[in-house]
């Protein structure tokens, strides 16, 4: 087989998957090494504001050196695409350890903590906060007391010092997993290395307990978590625990910022105290491993230079790569080295984990980009022939964004304050303490919530036909799973949601369809593009949101709100293609078929 070219890079193998684009085992023919690449997505590189800001910020974390932190060996934009070349670092990440062998000794776990805690404290010394500190982005590589932790992915670290303009990942890509992210960041409040202690903190919770600190399905679920629920112990998942770590853990995670610890190396320093207090050992600080790929003396800057200098390394005028953009080789082989693909964390399909779905297979996966959080798109107009009946047409509201946000998180931070002092009921089966949850009393004494969705069903469905689904635990209060539509070609399956209002099912859309890698539509509409947008009613207000998109496995897949109903819709056609969406895109331009019933 002919391996792949990207540039001066001979791609062998596929490690992963991620919010920004694909990580790499290649081989750098100028260098005569084998390193880890990754290439972000085609269009991050078409924002000049990202590229500058990828620039600026890839230059402040290959510049760290520290020896718990993955060297970049350059960095910079072949052919159209932005890239990372980093050292090849072969081991397993903690994510993958805890799926496999379950909780760590205390020894174990807060020996990972402190090691990670260094590359941290040399981030933040550096002006660098991680932002994605999490077990898949911890690597491990010897064993027992020669076990060697790195540090991996700073792609969306961000200099603590730009105050000005969005994040370095705010353009298309994740901010961060939701599971270890500092209440702070919902409320897009300042933020500072105690983000990282925080994350550090729910990284010791899960190495102890191997189960995060706070669980559910859904933004609004987890934002709600980190706002209002304390944890439970650790020592009350583990029997047996020093007590003295749950103190520890407790701080580490505490709402407010100035109440944890000031840095990641002074809660890795408690740990430690904790074990020494009922006579346990920490390990000694592994030494780093000897046989690594020497790291240049200055990171070298590829393909575009700093305002001012003279240009790089140039791209080649044929890098070898397919014109529509740049794709895994035809057998990746196994996921080794740097960065596997064990990450247990968010799904990678559409919808939240807990969404049972169909028989295996449906809906299939999706390109696996982890959500990026509520937002409006900035619209576009929609093309002539792809106007819907009732004139669902796309809105201009980029500008409402932050009041949604701002709506949900004051819904669950007052929740949080009129009483709620669940301490840990809110954590297994996603039931107790959910945002969701708390419309549960408000209608248990009228209408059953299904009886509410089957009552309002698009017209191309019989009620009759559709099977009850588990709850998805991200704030809905009934599913189903129907069968075809009646008109075809159309849905060959379907799935419906309700949740409690208007602003509960646009948050959760917006953070599914962004779970799947989906942008907001601008310009070309569905199904000429895939993306999504909102959409007007016969009022010339906001009705809800539609995304299309196809995913890795060829099905055809559209997805809807209705907020006058509080309704969610995600209807697929099996190996559709782009066909496939094109006859969803027309059935559901059909008011009579789509078009959930008013109550």
């Amino acid at each position: 087989m002919e391996l792949q070219q990207f540039g001066p890079y001979r791609l062998e193998a596929l490690l992963g998957r991620g919010g920004m684009g694909e990580v790499y085992r290649a081989f750098d023919t100028e260098h005569d090494r084998t390193v880890a690449l990754k290439v972000l997505s085609e269009h991050l590189a078409a924002d000049t504001g990202y590229r500058e800001r990828f620039r600026r910020e890839a230059h402040l974390a290959a510049r760290l050196n520290e020896p718990h932190i993955v060297p970049i060996h350059r960095y910079g934009e072949i052919g159209g695409r932005l890239f990372l070349d980093m050292r090849l670092v072969p081991g397993r990440d903690v994510a993958a350890v805890l799926a496999a062998e379950g909780p760590m000794s205390p020894e174990r776990a807060v020996s990972i903590v402190g090691q990670t805690a260094r590359a941290l404290d040399a981030a933040h010394a550096d002006g660098l906060v991680h932002r994605d500190v999490k077990p898949s982005n911890v690597l491990l590589t010897g064993t027992g007391d020669d076990e060697f932790v790195y540090l991996v992915d700073f792609g969306i670290a961000r200099s603590t010092s730009d105050a000005q303009g969005p994040a370095l990942t705010q353009t298309g890509a994740a901010l961060g997993s939701f599971d270890y992210m500092a209440p702070e960041r919902f409320l897009e409040k300042p933020i500072d290395r105690r983000v990282d202690v925080y994350a550090l903190a729910c990284v010791l919770f899960e190495c102890l307990t191997a189960r995060r600190p706070f669980t559910g399905d859904g933004l609004a679920t987890l934002m709600y978590a980190h706002l209002n629920t304390t944890p439970p112990p650790p020592s009350a998942l583990r029997p047996g625990l020093p007590r003295a770590l749950d103190d520890v853990v407790a701080k580490g995670l505490a709402k407010e910022p100035a109440e944890r610890y000031a840095s990641c190396g002074e809660l890795a320093a408690a740990a430690r105290a904790a074990l020494a207090s009922v006579g346990v050992a920490a390990r000694p600080e592994a030494a780093p491993p000897t046989s690594v790929t020497p790291l240049p003396v200055r990171p070298q800057t590829v393909g575009f230079a700093p305002a001012g200098a003279p240009g790089g390394y140039g791209p080649p005028s044929s890098p070898g790569l397919p014109a529509a953009g740049y794709g895994p080789p035809s057998n990746p082989g196994p996921p080794v080295g740097f960065g596997p693909p064990s990450n247990p964390g968010p799904p990678v399909g559409f919808g939240p984990p807990s969404h049972p779905g169909p028989p295996a297979g449906y809906p299939p996966p999706g390109p696996g980009f982890p959500p990026a959080g509520p937002g409006f798109p900035p619209g576009g107009a929609t093309p002539s022939g792809h106007r819907r009946r009732n004139s669902r047409l796309p809105l201009v509201l980029a500008g409402l964004a932050a009041v949604v946000v701002l709506a949900v998180v004051a819904v669950v931070a007052l929740a949080g304050r009129s009483g709620d002092t669940t301490t840990g009921t809110s954590q297994a089966g996603g039931s107790s303490g959910q945002v969701g949850t708390s419309g549960d009393a408000g209608t248990s004494a009228g209408p059953d919530p299904e009886e509410q969705l089957r009552a309002v069903l698009p017209g191309g469905f019989d009620p009759s036909s559709c099977t009850t689904q588990g709850a998805a635990g991200d704030g809905d209060l009934a599913a189903l799973q129907c069968g075809a539509a009646e008109q075809q070609p159309g849905p060959q399956v379907a799935f419906f949601y309700l949740y409690e209002d208007g602003a509960a099912v646009d948050a959760v859309f917006v953070s599914d369809v962004t779970g799947v890698g989906l942008s907001p539509l601008s310009g070309a509409d569905c199904p000429d593009a895939q993306g999504y947008r909102g959409y007007e009613g016969p009022d010339g207000e906001l009705a809800g949101r539609v995304a299309c998109w196809v995913d890795d496995e060829g099905d055809a897949n559209l997805a809807w709100t209705q907020d006058d109903v509080a309704a969610e819709g995600h209807v697929v056609v099996a190996d559709g293609g782009e066909s496939g969406l094109a006859d969803l895109w027309a059935w559901w331009n059909d008011a009579d078929e789509s078009d959930f019933r008013a109550g």
